[in-house]
Parts: C-alpha cells; sequence; structure tokens
C-alpha cells in the first residue's frame, strides 16, 4: 500500500483519537463534586488506569499516526513547493515530540503521584500542578505548534488544487484558531470567550479536518500537481 493510502487511514486515526479524549474526558470522566485542586487529585489518582489507558490513546497513538501523515503530506506536496513542504515536515514533526514529551512526563508522573499521596498529600498536590502546567504547555494549553502545521499543508494544498478547496479553507481556519490561542494568556484577553475557546475550536475543527483529508487521500490517484513560487 501507498504511503499515501498510509496518510489517509493516519488521517482518520487522528480524528478517532479525537472524538475517544473528548468522549472520555468529557463523558466517561465525570469529575463532578471534585471542585478543588485537593478532591481533584483524589479523583486522579482513583481513576489512575482509566487516564494512563487515554493518555495511551490521544498521546501515543496520536503522535505515531502523525508521523506517518507528516511524511504522506510532505511526498504528495514536495514537488509543488519544496521549501515551504520542508517546513512544514520540520513543524510537524516537533509537534509530534512535543505531544509525546506531554504524554510520557504525564504517564510517569501518575505512579509518581500516587506514591507521593499516601506519604505527604500536600506535596503531591504541589506535585501535581507543576506537572500539569508542565503538560498543558506542551501538550495543549496552546495549540501554535500543531495550527502552523495544519495551516501550512492547507496553504500548499489550496495553491496546487489538490482535493477540494473548502477542506482547505476549512483546515487554514482551523489553524488561525489555533495560533490564536497563543494570545489567551495576556491578562487583558483572558476573560476573552472567544481567546479562552481557541483550543476548543481548534481541537473540534480537526476532527473535521482529519476525518475529510483522510478520506480524500485514501482515494486519491496522485499526479504532478503544478508548481508555484
Amino acid at each position: 500500500m501507498s504511503i499515501q493510502k498510509w496518510g489517509g487511514i493516519a488521517a482518520i486515526i487522528e480524528a478517532a483519537v479525537y472524538i475517544f479524549g473528548f468522549v472520555l474526558f468529557f463523558g466517561v470522566l465525570d469529575s463532578t463534586g471534585y471542585d478543588t485542586p485537593e478532591r481533584y487529585l483524589v479523583f486522579l489518582i482513583e481513576n489512575r488506569d482509566t487516564f494512563f489507558v487515554g493518555y495511551l490513546i490521544i498521546g501515543i497513538v496520536f503522535s505515531f499516526a502523525l508521523i506517518v501523515l507528516v511524511q504522506s503530506t510532505y511526498q504528495r506536496f514536495k514537488q509543488v513547493s519544496p521549501e515551504l513542504m520542508k517546513f512544514s515536515a520540520a513543524v510537524g514533526y516537533l509537534w509530534v515530540g512535543i505531544v509525546l514529551a506531554s504524554s510520557l512526563i504525564f504517564l510517569t508522573s501518575l505512579g509518581a503521584v500516587a506514591k507521593f499521596h499516601q506519604v505527604n498529600p500536600e506535596e503531591a498536590l504541589i506535585i501535581n500542578r507543576g506537572i500539569s502546567i508542565i503538560v498543558d504547555a506542551l501538550g495543549g494549553g496552546i495549540e501554535l505548534v500543531g495550527a502552523v502545521w495544519v495551516f501550512v499543508i492547507s496553504y500548499v494544498a489550496l495553491k496546487s488544487r489538490v482535493y477540494s478547496p473548502l477542506l482547505h479553507y476549512w483546515g487554514m481556519l482551523v489553524g488561525i484558531a489555533g495560533v490564536l490561542s497563543l494570545f489567551s494568556g495576556l491578562s487583558f484577553l483572558a476573560s476573552n470567550v472567544f481567546f479562552e475557546a481557541t483550543t476548543a475550536i481548534f481541537g473540534l475543527g480537526q476532527i473535521v479536518w482529519f476525518l475529510v483529508l483522510g478520506i480524500v487521500m485514501l482515494k486519491d490517484q496522485p499526479h504532478t500537481p503544478t508548481s508555484f513560487a
């Protein structure tokens, strides 16, 4: 099977992982009543195995599928815009690296935090808060890296007139939403509903983008597209 077909499968896996993550963390893992940091830490420890499996899928599976997708999109569009596609590949692999790093940090922390909590709950809470900041910074608090990758891929594909223009316009909008998540930490934007929601917009928008991209890549019959400057 060609790298393009594997890329299509990888894109659909990415969409499925996003859906799994939303269902797991906003549906199955109901933390209602655990409304303080201390109580939520207890909830995390009580559901340690569920969190572990969840991060295996949303972090590890996502990352390795993304490697395949980065490779396949690079191969598909490298003749169209070689320099931009080299840039996109570098950004895509960087995204893989930070998602893997955040996931492995979280997975490693579960056992350590649970052990510390048995001895000193206050110390465990401090450690968990520090880990949460690191994991959030790397794994989705700011979606800049993934957003740039999506935007560049969509831009190149749009210019090369490969696949549906609607898919690429959607990808560029999703990319812009992800880039805007960078500014949600500014004090005068912190309470702005739109900027607070940019991360969710990026995640939900990517489900559609990954799914449609996967379908069209599976149907794709590659030919040499027109290059552009």
